[in-house]
């Protein structure tokens, strides 16, 4: 081998080793995807419940962790939107909410209808 080729030999394996080094620094895309999004807002089916008083709809302590909301819901169906104080309740199951029926019945709602709950901003 001449001298010339050995010196091209030796600046390609300089440029393989700054690449390997630059993408050593360079992080993985699951480490910039680390800042989830808080969900606004879900779909949940509302239940009748006759114990519960006007005004109120109780929760699952998840769903609400999830949505962030402390004492009090928005719900809305159809555009109508009407705010509730919340009870937050271990054991009851995550994709329900249970409301007072005359409550219900002023949304227009029956037993098990869909709605869209959120935390009141």
């Amino acid at each position: 081998m001449s001298k010339e080729q050995s010196d091209k030999a030796e600046q390609e394996e300089e440029k393989k080793v700054d690449v390997k080094s630059l993408v050593s620094i360079i992080p993985p895309a699951s480490a910039l995807k680390k800042n989830t999004k808080q969900i606004k807002e879900k779909r949940v089916k509302m239940k009748k419940r006759a114990d519960i008083d006007q005004g109120l709809i109780l929760m699952s302590a998840k769903l609400a962790k999830e949505l962030n909301i402390k004492d009090e819901a928005e719900v809305s169906v159809k555009g109508k939107r009407s705010k509730f104080k919340v009870i937050i309740q271990d054991g009851l199951p995550e994709n329900e909410i249970w409301g007072n029926a005359e409550d219900m019945l002023k949304l227009g709602l029956e037993d098990n209808s869909t709605v869209s709950v959120r935390a009141v901003q």
